[in-house]
């Protein structure tokens, strides 16, 4: 199996482009942002350090987390989201790890998505990464409309994350989505016979 990473700023479309590429490939998708809920619900491996240092009053009626309740405490606070990140990134990837051990011997292609590639080590489970690219002031304006985000709120979250030469150094490859889903998609369909055809 060959395992592909997507990473990008927030609003840059790596989900979009992970789906796209699972539709042209039948890939299997590991979405970070998805395995970062996965693993807060009851019963999984980051739920009971989350509610033993955030207390009870981050939980909704049913005993699950209330995420956006989550999100206004750690948004305010940089060593709360810290901490947060300290529990929920090992367990990610220690999901990641079993599902990659049990699909080793499988063909095929495997897309890892994270905003976080390198920084939470998703990175080493890949053979290659690719820079999902969109000028910051898309990002923003995606960022309102999807989000519903003010734009200061918006260009706040671009600030805190990799600068793009950063993410251009690290990464095999860049691939631009400033444009439709069928030109986004013809880019990735270039790029990724490439590597798998």
């Amino acid at each position: 199996m060959y395992i592909l990473g997507l990473t990008g700023g927030v609003g840059s479309g790596k989900t979009e482009a992970a789906r796209l590429l699972q539709k042209l490939t039948g890939a299997e998708l590991l979405l970070s942002d998805e395995l970062g809920h996965l693993v807060m619900e009851p019963g999984q491996k980051a739920y009971e350090k989350i509610v033993e240092y955030f207390g009870a009053g981050i939980l909704l009626p049913d005993g699950r987390i209330d995420r956006n309740r989550l999100s206004e405490v750690v948004f305010q606070a940089p060593e709360k989201l810290e901490a947060l990140n300290h529990m929920v990134h090992p367990a990610v990837l220690s999901y990641m790890q079993d599902f990659i051990l049990e699909r080793k011997k499988k063909s095929g292609l495997l897309v890892i998505e994270s905003a976080i590639m390198f920084e939470s080590g998703c990175d080493r489970f890949c053979d290659e990464v690719w820079y999902i690219f969109v000028p910051e002031k898309v990002r923003v304006q995606r960022l309102m409309e999807s989000r519903g985000y003010s734009e200061e709120k918006s260009a706040a979250i671009i600030k805190k994350q990799m600068e793009a030469e950063e993410y251009r150094r690290l990464c095999s490859r860049e691939i631009i989505n400033d444009g439709t889903l069928e030109e986004l998609q013809e880019r990735l369909w270039a790029a990724v016979g490439i590597c798998i055809r």
